[in-house]
């Protein structure tokens, strides 16, 4: 079976899963779904199926919740404990402590309740009255190329709270994944998340077995931290779907806003009206989207007015027709002129937006950008972000570019201090406790001490320190002439920065593709981070396709660069995470 098709079915191993648990009460029963869960699991199975598997009605989770009567009642939450709590105490207010009844409540949590859920439930007496559930779905098949798990918060917890709790669930997901697809004879494995999730695989296959294949479709396997690789979250993109994440967010594969009448942030400053959208990030079922994803933003207006042309090209025809043509038009194309006619409507409002959110400083801003890359400036780059702090008034901007200059720059104690509470006085010091999480991602060092005590004062860093320049140098990720990256027919894949930047996952996936020497791999790669290098009989590669699993998400910029990528070489690419983000998503959690 093709392993696009593969992927695509893996919806249906998840619902075989889910029915498992809903049939734990044969009865007819009640759902009652956290919001944010919603989107991806209609990914994994729609109403249709639901109400086939026994569901009479679905609920949102709101603050109070209708009663329930003698139905059995199932939520559907994450693994967070603010929501477990809400979710008991709901469920405390319909209980009969007198005679409580069995079997009726029940919580699936995804990926994985947590040891303090059973705490929680044990200290309340409630242990036997209210089952928990695990349920892990597989990964969500979004586009082509793309598999998500759709897990809030793992950046947050790995890399900002140094919290492991969602290893294990990360593990998980590879280790079911290769019963599907098998597992790559060639391993390469960046950085400590990546190397510690390697690790628990090796004992999942210990303790539960390996998959039976004995080929896998994938010739290799590159698990790589967020961290390795910030500037390709923090810079601002340039293609399409990355551009639509970045001004509307995407959830789970969908773009969707509606109007919202009259409203301002809550400092008083005039918002941009975003036009009103709703399509799906899917080139299979959208084949306006397929031809315009990938491309640079300056050329997806001419092809969508190209489009629109053609549609009064095949209006006027429509008239012409006699009454045969009319009879079989409409029975063969209306339904598809429609559709398409739907299609481009949305990605011309998509359009117009990026263009008034972004445009006013998007040329500004890659300039700086560009001169932050090429090490010159910095003087002028940092006047620019504290500028920024006024001139953009938008925290997740300021907060982004600053960590741009953190990670490649690296400005002093001075600046970092200067900057911080230039910000802290701009927009709260309700943000002073997201200092500790910079320093936690490594982003700025931990104050120096004062004290005598010189172990105070020297800080170990979290993760290997990089000289950002020397290994971008290695390996080739900032194009000497930008202004030379053709950016309609683009043959480099920095195009997807303007020409500024490649991104690291597309030049180790191309070093593995063009068969670099083993040992040159480990000798580049190991400057960056904890490298892990497993070759079973495996390199050169048996099989020319890749899949790369991100630890703390992935963007659409880096999924475009791994797709000129494979035009490029004729390979196949596939790219997981635990979720697909843009910088603003990072900077969200950093102030959250």
């Amino acid at each position: 079976m093709d392993v696009n098709k593969k992927l695509s079915s893996l919806q249906e191993i998840s619902k075989a899963e889910l029915s498992k648990i809903l049939t734990v009460n044969p009865l007819s029963k009640y759902v009652v779904l956290e919001p944010g869960i919603i989107r991806p699991l209609e990914r994994v199975c729609g109403v249709k199926w639901l109400k086939a598997n026994g569901v009479e009605k679905i609920f949102k989770l709101e603050e109070t919740c209708p009663n329930f009567g003698n139905y059995p009642v199932f939520y559907m939450i994450f693994s967070k404990f603010v929501t477990f709590k809400q979710v008991v105490d709901q469920i405390r207010s319909q209980i009969d402590q007198e005679n409580p009844m069995k079997n009726k409540f029940h919580v699936i949590v995804v990926p994985c309740y947590l040891f303090h859920f059973q705490e929680e439930l044990e200290e309340l007496g409630l242990y036997s009255i209210i089952k928990l559930h695990s349920l892990q779905w597989f990964p969500l098949h979004l586009d082509t190329g793309i598999l998500s798990l759709e897990l809030p918060c793992i950046y947050k917890s790995l890399f900002l709270q140094l919290d492991y709790k969602f290893l294990t669930p990360l593990s998980k997901a590879l280790w079911k994944l290769f019963f599907v697809v098998g597992k790559p004879r060639f391993i390469v494995t960046l950085g400590e998340y990546s190397n510690k999730i390697l690790s628990q695989i090796d004992l999942l296959i210990e303790d539960k077995g390996d998959s039976d294949r004995l080929e896998s479709d994938f010739g290799s396997l590159i698990i790589i931290d967020r961290n390795m690789d910030y500037p390709s979250a923090l810079l601002t993109p340039g293609t399409y779907s990355a551009l639509l994440n970045e001004v509307y967010g995407v959830s789970t594969g969908i773009c969707e806003y509606k109007e919202e009448n009259g409203k301002e942030d809550g400092r008083l400053n005039p918002v941009v009206k975003k036009q009103p959208v709703n399509f799906t990030l899917d080139s299979n079922q959208d084949s306006v989207y397929a031809d315009i994803k990938n491309r640079y933003f300056t050329e997806v207006t001419s092809v969508i007015s190209a489009l629109t042309k053609q549609l009064k090209t095949e209006k006027v025809h429509s008239k012409e027709m006699a009454l045969d043509e009319i009879k079989r038009y409409v029975q063969t194309q209306l339904q598809a002129t429609k559709s398409r006619k739907k299609f481009i409507t949305n990605h011309l409002l998509a359009a117009e937006t990026i263009i008034n959110v972004l445009g006013p400083r998007y040329e500004t801003q890659q300039e700086v950008e560009a001169d932050i890359l090429k090490n010159t400036n910095k003087s002028t780059n940092f006047s620019y972000l504290e500028e920024s702090l006024c001139t953009e008034d938008d925290k997740f901007v300021s907060l982004r570019l600053f960590c741009l200059l953190c990670v490649t720059q690296k400005l002093n104690e001075n600046e970092i201090k200067s900057f911080w509470r230039k910000f802290l006085h701009q927009f709260g010091y309700k943000y002073g406790l997201a200092y500790r999480y910079l320093i936690n991602a490594n982003f700025i060092p931990e104050a120096s001490s004062t004290s005598g005590n010189l172990q105070a004062k020297i800080r170990l860093p979290k993760f290997v320190n990089r000289e950002f320049y020397t290994n971008a140098s290695k390996f080739k990720q900032i194009p000497p002439n930008p202004e030379k990256i053709d950016l309609k027919y683009p043959t480099c894949c920095s195009y997807v920065f303007g020409g500024s930047y490649i991104p690291l996952i597309t030049q180790i996936a191309s070093m593995l593709l063009n068969a670099t020497p083993i040992d040159e791999i480990k000798t580049k790669l190991g400057g960056l981070g904890i490298l892990n290098v497993r070759n079973d009989k495996g390199f050169p590669l048996q099989s020319r396709s890749v899949l790369i699993y991100l630890i703390g998400g992935a963007t659409y910029a880096e999924i475009a660069a791994c797709n000129l990528l494979e035009t490029l070489t004729g390979a196949k690419i596939v790219v997981l995470s635990d979720r697909i983000v843009s910088g603003n998503d990072l900077m969200r959690e950093m102030l959250s």
